[in-house]
């Protein structure tokens, strides 16, 4: 494309942007130029340019359309001094602010190493978090207020003399650009501590307790602005923490003031906060400081929660309004951080110059203000191209009808004065994505976050937008952690690098995870993230893996409450096949007319049939029958599906697919599921057994299949791939699996009640088979839009909203159990070493389980079933940084028997390992805890199985339990316990 740069730069920032420009374009004028470039080096000049903005940066961006037309692509820096169309206005005027000096007493108390009067930072910091709140279009006046006086009293703590001292010896000795995450801290010299010392955010937030006493604000704002005061910095890591409560605070800094005493420290702290009232009378800001307490007086509240979630909630309003404070709480404290950087990020002298010309609210411009973007062009073009190669199409009139009463949302929320949150409900295969990406264009977005409940829905999403019918040259970005590529101009996935870190979330289409979104609301580091989330437009695809998911179904309901309060520019849109209605309406507030259901264009038909086994007297059948022909065997767990496998391999043409599999197995077996299964696939295989992996976002089809019970959604799921493209002329059978304990009394009885009862889904499961069977009894066969329509009458069904909601408590409280286990307060804990480039290491507090990297034996399954174990291990013992780790992981729980001592395969490692690797200079683990944490780490896997040969050094036999990865003569069976693997193999010979 050619494009042409318009540079209005002035002072310092002309030379830094012409040294940018000149290096890339051609200079055609005094600030002016223009190249041809590719839209990959157009995103490096606008990274440039961003990096090295200043408050008197503003340079345009033109890209040349024809003789006639050119059309603005994005401005960096001041938009003011364009207009709309990117053109240069000539006349114009700028109200000018004149701001007097500041009282002496105030005028030399800093506010960081930048030399920024304290007064000035803390206004504009409440300024600019104020003008963040507009940009992201919050119309709520009282989440306004809370977060200007959050930002304006943030670090108001920093009149501590010690901090005083320490950062008038700091200046001049750090560099200009350095801009600490965390903030600025007393780091020397050697004898301070903060074990000691309270840090400024902890004063700050006793100071502004007693200044808010004779406010009129509310107790939602109260907390509010406590919250974001006392958590807008990590707390430091404290060997004995002596300030966890208010008193505490006070009585150590008070007795830390050799010269000064605690009544001269405080009027100093009404004198700035006077300082800050006058500013906000110069900049006609809405006069927030009324009837400030001017004595000090200690509070009786507690330090602020980071999560609060009440662990005797026992009903969901009361979940709600957790949820509710939460998601304010996330909202003001972001922008208080986000407004704090980017005041920091200024030299002091164009603080002041941002002052006095009034020009405070540019700053949002550098780093809020969404750019603009190609997105919407490449949109267009792939909804011609679809028009084009499928003129007159009913399957694209009825999906462009579904998009734009999406987007109709928009207008009528504005209407209501409601939240523009719509809902996509449409059976596997109907065009959710295409859907999607128009309800994108029809309400204007530049940038779309595509958000996941894993890593594979991410990878198929990839696949499908980055493919030559939707986006191929679009700016295409995977952020998870494990994968961080921007894809484009059609580079294929192994030919694009790792995306730098300063350029994380830049791509127009950021696919990711909802567990790198919910980072941005319950850590400090990526508060950057929660900001951009809010500014664009998102879509959570498969939002409804979340609903019974522990932890994730309250975060997400934050996020949606985040979003609600940008009421008709909120632009989110949840889609799902099966949206379960009553997390949707009961928990999320969503109403019915907010969501769209689109039908299928699958006319096929399914006769579904149900098959009863006494679980005390034989296996499953989806364990002990085999299968023929185009067939896929779902199971609820891996074991099942691994047993199944090795009951029929040597006389099924079958493949497995599950979970526990190195990444690289895995990988392949993933592709090798696929393409054969696909549309218009190899049909290398016959029959595929899988754990649940396969029952969402996979594009691929069978010609019958045998499920175990499940509840709703995982039960039509799995059936959005039976027939999946409608190509069938006659009847798909469906079978579903059902032990007759279930049946006859309901009881948690069998393994798979136990199962569905720990994820919660148990009762639910029961309500759904009971109104599935009577609503069957008339019909042979069904179509899909039929099975969708009793799915959409099961959520009106008196008595099954009482099994749901039953189950849904259930779920909400080992989420709040498991939120307040995991959420730990934010923490800075001084680096003991630098981490290895390249490795990956599990959070402690991770979400998703208590994990552990593990190390296993390799046993054969020979041909006649016979086990032969090898002196291979599951992944190389070498570890190398260069190439990613196996990624074999295993919880906690399980390698400790579930607390049964006999079963504790940790507790075996303790006890053997050093003496297995004494030549590699291992040491005895104190304890089997010190093992587990090691363990985080690949370098350091906890071993649940050794060769023949490691356990000869030791003259010991296996672990009874121990844990081994299995491979049979087609492919790896995946990490097995061989006692289980034992019995199978005894009952099969039995038989």
């Amino acid at each position: 494309m050619m494009v042409t740069f318009v540079s209005q730069c002035e002072k310092k920032a002309l030379a830094r942007t012409r040294r940018v420009l000149d290096a890339f374009a051609d200079r055609i004028g005094d600030n002016t130029w223009q190249t041809v470039i590719t839209q990959e080096g157009l995103n490096a000049v606008r990274k440039l340019l961003r990096k090295t903005a200043s408050k008197n940066t503003a340079v345009s961006c033109h890209w040349i359309r024809s003789r006639s037309r050119s059309e603005l692509v994005w401005v960096v820096g001041r938009t003011h001094v364009f207009n709309h169309r990117g053109v240069v206005p000539v006349n114009f005027t700028s109200k000018e602010v004149i701001m007097d000096r500041l009282p002496i007493e105030t005028g030399d108390l800093l506010a960081n190493t930048r030399a920024q009067a304290l007064s000035k930072h803390l206004f504009a910091a409440g300024f600019v978090a104020h003008q963040i709140l507009d940009a992201l279009q919050i119309n709520n006046q009282n989440l306004k207020q809370a977060v200007f006086i959050a930002g304006i009293f943030h670090d108001i703590g920093k009149i501590d003399p010690e901090f005083q001292n320490w950062v008038n010896k700091k200046l001049g000795k750090i560099p200009d650009d350095f801009v600490p995450d965390d903030g600025v801290h007393i780091d020397s010299p050697a004898k301070f501590s903060f074990e000691k010392h309270p840090r400024h955010h902890e004063l700050s937030w006793i100071f502004a307790e007693s200044l808010m006493d004779g406010c009129s604000l509310n107790d939602g704002q109260r907390k509010q602005i406590a919250h974001a005061i006392y958590w807008h910095h990590t707390k430091p890591f404290r060997k004995e923490d002596k300030f966890t409560n208010p008193e505490a605070i006070y009585a150590v800094f008070k007795k830390s003031l050799a010269k000064d005493k605690f009544e001269d420290v405080f009027n100093k702290v009404l004198a700035v906060i006077k300082d800050v009232g006058y500013m906000a009378s110069k900049f006609e800001v809405e006069n927030f400081l009324v009837g400030l307490n001017n004595s000090f007086s200690l509070t009786s509240k507690t330090c602020p929660d980071y999560k609060k979630y009440d662990g005797w909630a026992d009903d969901i309003p009361e979940f709600q309004s957790n949820v509710r404070e939460n998601a304010l709480n996330n909202l003001v404290r972001s922008a208080v951080i986000s407004a704090d950087r980017l005041v920091s990020s200024r030299s002091s002298e164009d603080l002041e110059e941002y002052l006095a010309e009034g020009s405070l609210a540019e700053l949002n411009n550098i780093e809020i203000t969404q750019d603009k973007s190609l997105l919407k062009e490449g949109i267009e073009q792939c909804l011609y191209g679809f028009i084009s190669a499928y003129p007159n199409s009913q399957r694209n009139e009825a999906q462009s009808h579904a998009a734009k009463s999406l987007a109709d949302l928009k207008k009528i929320a504005k209407l209501n004065n409601s939240a523009n949150i719509g809902v996509l409900q449409g059976p596997a295969g109907c065009g959710k994505t295409k859907i999607a990406l128009e309800w994108a264009l029809k309400t204007d977005a530049e940038k779309i976050i595509w958000v996941c409940p894993r890593v594979q829905v991410c990878l198929g999403l990839l696949h499908d937008l980055t493919a030559e019918e939707y986006l191929p040259d679009g700016q295409i970005e995977i952020f998870t952690g494990e994968y961080k590529k921007i894809l484009g101009n059609g580079r294929s996935f192994e030919d694009v690098p790792d995306t730098d870190e300063s350029d994380y979330f830049s791509g127009d289409i950021v696919i990711t995870t909802i567990d790198q979104v919910v980072n941005s609301i319950r850590s400090h580091s990526h508060v950057d993230t929660f900001i951009q989330f809010m500014n664009a437009h998102v879509v959570f695809d498969e939002f409804h893996e979340l609903v019974n998911m522990p932890a994730f179904n309250l975060l997400f309901a934050e996020l949606i409450e985040a979003k609600k309060q940008q009421g008709e520019h909120a632009n989110t849109l949840l889609v799902s096949a099966t949206p379960n209605y009553f997390y949707l309406t009961q928990f999320l507030g969503i109403q019915k007319e907010d969501i769209i259901t689109i039908d299928s264009f699958n006319a096929s038909r399914y006769q579904i049939d149900f098959i009863n086994y006494d679980e005390k007297e034989e296996l499953s059948p989806l364990i002990r029958e085999s299968q023929q022909g185009k067939t896929f065997v779902i199971t609820n767990t891996a074991l099942d599906a691994q047993l199944g496998y090795l009951q029929h391999h040597g006389i099924e043409n079958s493949v497995l697919l599950h979970s526990k599999y190195t990444k690289q197995d895995k990988a392949y077996w993933f592709d090798a599921v696929f393409n054969s299964f696909k549309r218009n696939g190899s049909q290398r295989y016959e029959v595929l057994r899988s754990g649940p992996i396969v029952q969402a976002s996979l594009n691929i089809t069978c010609d019958r299949m045998l499920t175990e019970i499940t509840n709703a959604e995982n039960w039509l799921q799995r059936l959005g791939r039976l027939d999946r493209f409608g190509e069938n002329e006659g009847v798909n059978p469906y079978i579903t699996v059902i032990p007759k304990s279930l049946e006859i009394n309901g009881k948690q009885t069998s393994s798979c009640a136990r199962f569905l009862n720990q994820m919660c889904v148990w009762n639910s499961t029961k309500a759904w088979l009971s109104f599935l069977k009577e609503r069957l009894e008339t019909q042979k066969t069904v179509t899909i839009n039929q099975l969708y329509e009793i799915y959409r009458s099961f959520y009106t069904d008196k008595q099954a909203q009482e099994w749901l909601k039953q189950d849904f408590l259930l779920s909400l409280k080992k989420s709040v159990e498991l939120i307040n286990k995991k959420i730990i307060d934010p923490i800075s804990v001084p680096p003991k070493s630098k981490l290895k480039q390249g490795i990956i290491k599990i959070s402690a507090n991770s979400l998703r389980g208590d994990n552990r990297f593990v190390q296993m034996a390799v046993c054969e399954v020979l041909e006649d079933q016979q086990l032969f174990f090898s002196e291979n291990y599951a992944s190389s013992e070498t570890f190398n940084p260069n190439q990613p780790p196996s990624a074999l992981t295993e919880s906690i729980e399980t390698m400790r028997g579930y607390g049964n001592d006999d079963a504790n395969l940790v507790q075996f490692m303790q006890k053997k390992h050093h003496n297995i690797k004494s030549d590699e200079g291992y040491k005895k683990a104190r304890n089997e805890w010190e093992l587990i944490k090691e363990a985080r780490s690949p370098e350091s896997p906890i071993y649940l199985s050794y060769t023949p040969k490691d356990l000869s050094l030791v003259n010991s036999n296996p672990h009874p339990q121990a844990v081994y990865y299995v491979i049979s003569n087609r492919q790896p069976v995946g990490a097995m316990s061989i006692a289980k693997l034992k019995n199978k193999l005894k009952s099969q010979t039995a038989e």
